[in-house]
Formats: C-alpha cells, sequence, structure tokens
C-alpha cells in the first residue's frame, strides 16, 4: 500500500521509469539478502575454526597469532563481499547508466547504492 501512495507522491515523467526504478529496487533488495547470507555463512565457517583453534595443543602464543591471522582473513573476505555487491549494484543503478551513456566513459557515482 506504501509503495502505491509513494508512487502518486512522485513526480515521475512516465511509467517506465517506475518500472526501471522498481526493478533496481528489487536488485538491490536481492543484492544484500545476498550479502547478508554469504556473511552470515563466512562467519560460521570462521566460527568453526576458531572453535577447532581454541581445543588444540598449541600455546596461548600460538593460538592468539593463529586467531589474529584468521580474524584479519575473515574482514577482509567479508569487506570484499560487501565491495564487490556495491560495485554490482553500482553498474546495474538505472540512473548511473544514463550518465554513463550521456558522457560516453565509463564512470562510478560517489553514492552508495
Amino acid at each position: 500500500m506504501r509503495k502505491l501512495l509513494d508512487f502518486f507522491n512522485q513526480e515521475i515523467d512516465s511509467i517506465e521509469e517506475f518500472d526501471e526504478k522498481y526493478d533496481y529496487d528489487h536488485i538491490v533488495i536481492e543484492i544484500i539478502d545476498d550479502v547478508v547470507k554469504k556473511k552470515k555463512d563466512l562467519h560460521i565457517k570462521y566460527n568453526q575454526l576458531f572453535e577447532k583453534l581454541w581445543i588444540s595443543a598449541k600455546s596461548i602464543q600460538e593460538k592468539k597469532l593463529i586467531a589474529k591471522k584468521l580474524l584479519n582473513r575473515l574482514l577482509k573476505e567479508s569487506d570484499q563481499l560487501f565491495l564487490k555487491a556495491q560495485i554490482l549494484a553500482t553498474k546495474l543503478c538505472p540512473v548511473c547508466e544514463k550518465a554513463r551513456e550521456s558522457q560516453k566513459i565509463f564512470k562510478f557515482s560517489d553514492s552508495l547504492h
């Protein structure tokens, strides 16, 4: 219901423009959902590695060193998932696409998508 009210309140040139934005919104929601699922799976995988590390027979110093490296890798991989999703959303953005077509160059927008 709210989306219909937003449709009538917005100043849109054509129905096609609304459809593009509406489709893009669904795509962004799918991208976000995918990123959340992938990050959750990644964190579960690393959590299992940490659990194995804690029960291992290694010394505290070795455990600390390995845990730091694992945490560093987890953060890098997690950030990489977000970055790839951000790039994909920017590439699929209809507003950015129109700007790229008018400028005849491939340039990403500065805004987050």
